[in-house]
């Protein structure tokens, strides 16, 4: 049932630990590791660091978590149309690796994401989750078209919604990691920027960003340019501009969207575990944690963001499950049918100035009509 493979999901995170997901920081390695680093800085011939972690762990663990051959059976049975990964190829091509759906179709199906069919196995989702520095770049072998190595498909790919859009999605659950809501003006620290500021900031840019921006656009499309009966067409100029490219016209999407309630709040939940569970004797026991956490820098917000996607612990784990939990419930009591698709009841759009603009759109269209 459903339920049953909820709670094996959440007993599966739960259970995680960091030697799952990456080799030990702190070990007979250790020197090496930080030699390779020097070498290259220094340019030596032939050295290659290829990133901060060993990620071995994980390429061993997938197979074991995820059921591959179970999500080929249910495409040819039809219980989902397509699976998707998506990654980032070295030379900067966002690449969607499909699984099922129609393949006449998927060439057409996007300019900026090269779609290309194929039978998903762990090595496209570690490509997909190899955020840069991070973790190394992943060979794909399959298929030999598309063969190379590949980092997280959200570096160049600026839109993570639209590939379950071009694959015929008409509703989407996304999880996001910041609130929809403008984030305040900052005030802007005077000292000297660390290098986990730095790198927190290029992180939020390529992986948190995205989301909440696609789903600002989503809202738009919905609200200016999507056929639907609720909004009596589109305007001719949109349609037009999609039938030149050779486009489907837009549609209206259904989406349910949960988020934090506060803006960086899992890097400050992030930042509290850490010093909790870190600090005193017990960082000892946890020696890989405690070099993480000074190689990123001292206790301050950025370095809490990047902890954030690192911090592999089951504290870290439970705490992020429960709040999921509330930000999930907090959806469903201002959504209690679940789906949305009105961008003014999310998005902060006034609905009367909505429909003025698409009179005006529609006006001017009549307008120049008759002048022709």
């Amino acid at each position: 049932s459903v339920t049953s493979q909820l709670e094996a999901l959440v007993d599966l995170w739960r259970g995680l630990r960091p030697t799952d997901i990456f080799s030990r920081i702190v070990g007979p390695k250790t020197p090496r590791r930080l030699l390779l680093g020097v070498a290259e800085a220094l340019g030596v011939p032939g050295v290659r660091a290829r990133s901060l972690l060993d990620a071995s762990p994980l390429r061993r663990n997938l197979d074991r978590w995820i059921d591959f051959p179970q999500i080929a059976e249910n495409v040819r049975n039809g219980e989902i149309d397509a699976a998707c990964a998506v990654a980032t190829a070295l030379d900067g091509t966002p690449v969607g690796f499909v699984h099922g759906g129609d393949p006449s179709a998927l060439d057409a199906a996007s300019e900026d994401i090269r779609y290309v069919s194929t039978t998903l196995t762990s090595e496209h989702v570690r490509a997909s989750a190899a955020i840069p520095v991070l973790f190394p770049p992943v060979r794909i072998g399959s298929p030999k078209s598309a063969a190379g190595y590949y980092i997280d498909g959200s570096t160049r790919l600026n839109t993570p919604i639209k590939p379950a859009i071009d694959l015929g999605a008409a509703r989407v659950i996304v999880v996001g990691f910041e609130p929809l809501v403008a984030p305040r003006r900052r005030r802007r620290p005077d000292r000297p920027p660390q290098l986990s500021d730095i790198a927190a900031n290029v992180l939020d840019g390529l992986l948190l960003d995205q989301v909440k921006y696609d789903m600002h656009r989503l809202a738009a499309i919905n609200s200016f340019f999507a056929e639907d009966g609720l909004t009596h067409g589109t305007v001719r100029s949109a349609r037009a501009y999609r039938v030149a490219r050779g486009r489907r016209p837009y549609r209206r999407i259904s989406y349910a969207f949960v988020t934090p309630r506060r803006e960086r709040e899992l890097g400050a939940l992030a930042e509290k575990v850490f010093a909790e569970r870190c600090s005193g004797l017990a960082g000892l026991l946890r020696a890989d944690f405690l070099l993480l956490g000074r190689m990123l820098g001292s206790a301050n917000q950025s370095r809490g963001e990047l902890l954030s996607f690192l911090l592999f612990d089951e504290a870290y784990i439970d705490v992020l499950i429960e709040a999921g939990k509330r930000d999930a419930r907090r959806w469903l009591a201002r959504h209690p049918a679940f789906w949305c698709a009105d961008s003014s009841h999310d998005f902060d759009l006034d609905p009367l100035r909505a429909e003025s603009e698409h009179e005006i759109a529609r006006l001017d269209e009549w307008r120049a009509l008759q002048r022709r």
